[in-house]
Parts: structure tokens; sequence; C-alpha cells
């Protein structure tokens, strides 16, 4: 078997190497095996969480994006008189339900 070793030094005056230190002289034998293998799984897991993150960042800006060009053909402007409070209608027509469920349909279908 062909081996590629590194060496890891830790700094006893540093309490975080320490303290990494002695949950490596406490792990459960049976559990991980080894050291080396529960610093081999650490590892993998560091590389699979930041990959994800990477991921997620991606995935956002991407999401922003598509809302920035969905939303820049929106344009919104204030009523030209201002209706009172109690003679606001917030119903819409059934025209107007159905236009607006084709358009989250459409927008829901780009995903």
């Amino acid at each position: 078997m062909s081996e590629y070793r590194i060496n890891v030094r830790f700094n006893l005056s540093d309490t975080e190497h320490t303290a990494i230190i002695d949950y490596l002289n406490s792990l459960d034998k049976e559990k991980y095996k080894s050291r080396n293998q529960f610093i081999i799984e650490a590892i993998k897991s560091a590389i699979a969480n930041a990959n994800k993150q990477i991921s997620d960042d991606e995935l956002l800006e991407k999401f922003r994006e598509i809302l920035k060009e969905e939303l820049c053909g929106i344009s919104v402007t204030a009523s030209a008189h201002s209706p009172s409070s109690d003679s606001f209608n917030t119903e819409l027509t059934e025209e107007e339900k159905q236009k607006n469920d084709a358009e989250a349909l459409a927008f829901l279908d780009m995903f």
C-alpha cells in the first residue's frame, strides 16, 4: 500500500491547539479506529461543507438574478388620487385572479 504522509504541528501554548490535542487523545478507539481515521473523516466533512456552501451561494445568486430580471419590467406608480382607507377595494376580479395565477405559474416554471 502506498501512503502519502503529512505532519501536523500543534502549538502547546495555544489553547485551541491544546483543546484539539486533548480531544484527539480522548477519542473512542472502537468508534473512530484511530486518530488518523478521525482526522481523515473530519477533513472530508469540512470539504463537503465548503462545497455545499459554494453551491448554496451560487443558487442564491442565480435566484437573485432571476428575480431582478423578472422585476425589471414592473413599474410601480402612485395613484393619482389617494382613496380613503374605508373605500379602498382589495378584492380582485376573476380576470385579475386568473392573470395573477398564470403569471405565478409562469414564474415557477423557470425553476
